[in-house]
């Protein structure tokens, strides 16, 4: 779009500097100044209207930002608390049916297989989670066992479990595979026998059940939901870090009891919202850490489509205000450099008017300067002729007379000349009357008869006798016509030819045709000769004005002018005028 507008000042510029170079018009912008005021105003305007744009949308940028980021944190927080309650409640339910269980069943009944058996069968139907039950003595052997499991008579006293619990009343163990070789934990009871020795109700709680409790908190495969001990050891399956055991990175400062939550990233530079919490009951604390984590990039996509909708937004608006922003540019530097045009050429034609003006007035008074000497030479001519005429012996000398005469027609020829350069002086002044274009030719023509008869040139004219009349300005008609034909006259070689033809080309339209055989104009040339000063005259005397000022006045006559040329071979200048003009038609 720049090169079409480049190319639009472009168009337009040639006209102003040949009339600003010319007549030296300083004050005017050169084309540099124009594509510089141009840039500059279009650079002005937008950053006035895109930097209030601009600065508003990053605002926004950063409170939708710091939005979402406090909107995520408060939702993984959520989700992270939510599964810590749900996590709790399920082992702190159990270990309570187990409290209950020893409290009220006792250690007989307890080492009993069938009602062993029987208790863990209603402990699945209450709470489910449990997959056996056992009895163990203070040196670590299964004294009884309920379950799927060929178990029986298996000794814990090593097994670390063991040993943590004796230290406890109530306790709940890590993940680990024992002798099951399986992925299980315990929660263990410490009771008192009537002997006063202790024993452990121990019951076997599926992972399964854990795991599937933590899968109903996950909303997306955005996010992870897992546990781990304190050393960071997974006890549960995760999506990011593989299975059970598999040791992480993760580290949990101190012991918090609420939620914490933290931004961090994992291969690839992704952002992951990870939200952790130490697990443990009313009862006992636990081993667990929860840990959720959400990718950042999954749980923004909304804001994310949000966010492109914006760019799509700002991003057209800024367009448009930038295309606004150019063409109104173009259109204000357009009027600016039009207003310095017509000023330009305003004052060019006012000059070129007081040329003439004072051409004119030179004109009038050299003509009655020169009808004085005329005069007294016309009448001291007459005289001698008359005194030779009225002697008595009249002279009989007939190269005195006709010398006399050939004065007495050089005086008169000199008058007629005077009164039509008076009379083209006083043609300034608009006036449309009715002219006849034969006799305007002929007096125009009687200029150059001599100069025609001296250099031989053939002047033929074509004027039909239907012509009518015509009804326009007279001098501005005469002047285009002494301006043309003076121009053929410089164009013409001796010998040459010059030819006028008239035509009515219809009832409202004359045609004139002046043609030369002279030296033609070059065509490069041809573009430029009805610029004013313009002149490929060798000798510098031409002014440069004469067709300019004729391509003005047929114009303002209401007609066209145009011109065909062949160097060495000829112009032809085509001129075409209405044969009625009214006078508010005279521009």
């Amino acid at each position: 779009m720049i090169k079409k507008i480049h190319n639009s000042l472009k168009s337009i510029w040639p006209q102003f500097h040949n009339h600003g170079q010319n007549v030296h018009l300083k004050s005017f912008y050169t084309f540099t100044d124009y594509w510089h005021l141009w840039g500059m105003s279009i650079f002005v305007l937008a950053v006035t209207a895109l930097a209030p744009l601009c600065f508003v949308t990053l605002i926004h940028y950063q409170l939708i930002q710091q939005s979402v980021d406090s909107a995520l944190n408060l939702r993984a927080e959520r989700l992270a608390s939510n599964a810590k309650r749900s996590i709790s409640f399920f082992m702190e339910e159990r270990l309570n049916a187990l409290i209950f269980t020893v409290n009220e069943m006792g250690y007989k009944k307890l080492t009993q297989l069938d009602e062993l058996d029987e208790i863990l069968k209603n402990l699945k139907l209450g709470f489910g989670g449990m997959s056996d039950l056992s009895v163990i003595d203070m040196d670590g052997n299964q004294v009884a066992y309920a379950g799927p499991f060929n178990l029986e008579g298996k000794n814990y006293k090593t097994q670390p479990w063991f040993l943590e619990s004796f230290k406890k009343t109530n306790f709940i163990s890590q993940v680990f595979t024992g002798y099951r070789d399986l992925p299980h934990m315990i929660i263990a009871v410490r009771s008192i026998k009537p002997d006063g020795s202790f024993f452990i109700l121990r019951a076997t709680l599926d992972t399964e059940r854990l795991i599937q409790t933590l899968s109903s908190y996950k909303t997306g495969n955005h996010a992870d939901i897992f546990l781990v001990n304190r050393k960071g050891v997974l006890q549960t399956p995760s999506t990011n870090y593989g299975n059970i055991f598999t040791q992480t990175n993760l580290s949990f400062p101190g012991n918090p009891t609420q939620t914490e939550v933290i931004m961090t990233t994992h291969k690839g530079n992704d952002p992951v919202i990870s939200g952790y919490s130490f697990i443990s009951t009313n009862i006992v604390s636990t081993p667990f850490v929860l840990v959720v984590e959400k990718k950042k990039a999954g749980m923004i996509h909304v804001w994310l489509k949000l966010r492109q909708n914006i760019n799509w937004t700002v991003g057209i608006s800024v367009v448009l205000i930038l295309l606004v922003i150019t063409f109104a540019s173009t259109f204000m530097i357009n009027r600016l450099f039009l207003i310095d045009r017509t000023k330009a050429e305003t004052m060019l034609q006012m000059e070129q008017n007081q040329q003439l003006v004072s051409i004119g007035q030179l004109a009038a008074g050299v003509a009655h300067e020169i009808n004085n000497p005329l005069a007294v030479i016309n009448q001291t001519a007459g005289y001698v002729k008359d005194l030779c005429s009225l002697t008595k012996e009249p002279l009989d000398n007939a190269d005195l007379i006709e010398n006399i005469d050939s004065i007495l027609d050089a005086v008169d020829r000199c008058g007629t000349i005077t009164r039509q350069l008076l009379g083209f002086v006083r043609q300034f002044d608009i006036k449309i009357k009715k002219i006849s274009l034969q006799k305007l030719l002929t007096d125009v023509l009687s200029f150059h008869k001599k100069e025609a008869e001296y250099r031989g040139i053939s002047v033929n004219v074509s004027i039909p006798d239907t012509l009518p009349d015509m009804e326009t300005d007279k001098g501005k008609l005469q002047q285009i016509l002494v301006n043309l034909i003076n121009n053929a006259f410089q164009a013409l070689e001796e010998g040459c030819c010059l030819d006028i033809i008239v035509s009515q080309i219809t009832p409202q339209t004359i045609e004139l045709i002046i043609q030369d055989t002279g030296c033609g104009i070059p065509e490069h040339n041809l573009q430029k000769i009805h610029e004013p000063f313009f002149s490929t005259k060798q000798d510098q005397m031409g002014t440069g004005l004469g067709l300019s000022i004729t391509y003005g006045l047929v114009k303002k006559l209401g007609g066209n002018i145009s011109v065909q040329s062949t160097e060495g071979v000829g112009t032809c200048f085509t001129i075409t005028l209405p044969v009625k003009i009214q006078e508010g038609e005279l521009a």
